[in-house]
């Protein structure tokens, strides 16, 4: 890091990455991606998670630069973004669990409506083959994550592969999933599919 960067005052240093400054960015990343981190896991108790939610904030940051010139607090102002992105990503995560659940349970009901029956089997098709799109490992560890319900750790003594590659896959399988899904589902068949939600 060049001598001098820890010294300027946070407007100083705002304004140096407001300014495409790569040096300045990775000290305030430094400086704060642990607080995100922390609060990240306060939301969603979750050490995967917190870390993308982390590498997202800083993300949006980075593409918004131009912006930090005029920010007063910068800790309110990331607080705020995580907490923007950490809602975003639960309501991701909880769309992903209900289709997989949906997918996964056997049992339907006899009464169960043909709008029903249609949007069941279409959200079916797609998540499906978006598994299925997957490379094998990844698929398999999705799948001992999502359906299964293993933890990260478990997952790589089950696998007899590292704990780094258990998070690699998973952060990649996540990714094509999230992409494959959002390309083919409606927001009207996301929005009905909350009916197969049973708490």
């Amino acid at each position: 890091m060049p001598s001098g960067i820890s010294s300027l005052s946070e407007n100083e240093l705002l304004r140096k990455v407001a300014g495409g400054d790569e040096a300045s960015f990775k000290y305030l990343f430094e400086k704060y991606s642990d607080k995100i981190f922390s609060m990240s896991m306060n939301i969603t108790h979750s050490e995967y998670i917190s870390e993308e939610i982390t590498q997202d904030v800083f993300c949006i940051l980075w593409q918004n630069r131009r912006e930090l010139e005029g920010i007063c607090y910068i800790n309110s102002y990331m607080r705020t973004i995580a907490a923007n992105v950490a809602c975003n990503y639960m309501k991701r995560l909880t769309t992903e669990k209900l289709i997989l659940r949906s997918i996964y349970n056997e049992s339907t009901q006899t009464t169960e409506s043909v709008e029903n029956i249609v949007i069941n089997k279409e959200i079916h098709e797609i998540m499906e083959k978006a598994i299925q799109n997957l490379p094998p490992q990844q698929r398999k560890v999705y799948i001992l994550s999502r359906y299964e319900g293993l933890k990260q750790e478990e997952i790589a003594k089950k696998m007899k592969i590292s704990l780094y590659t258990v998070k690699e896959y998973m952060k990649y399988a996540v990714i094509s999933i999230r992409k494959f899904v959002d390309n083919k589902i409606e927001l009207s068949i996301i929005l009905a599919a909350q009916l197969f939600i049973n708490d």
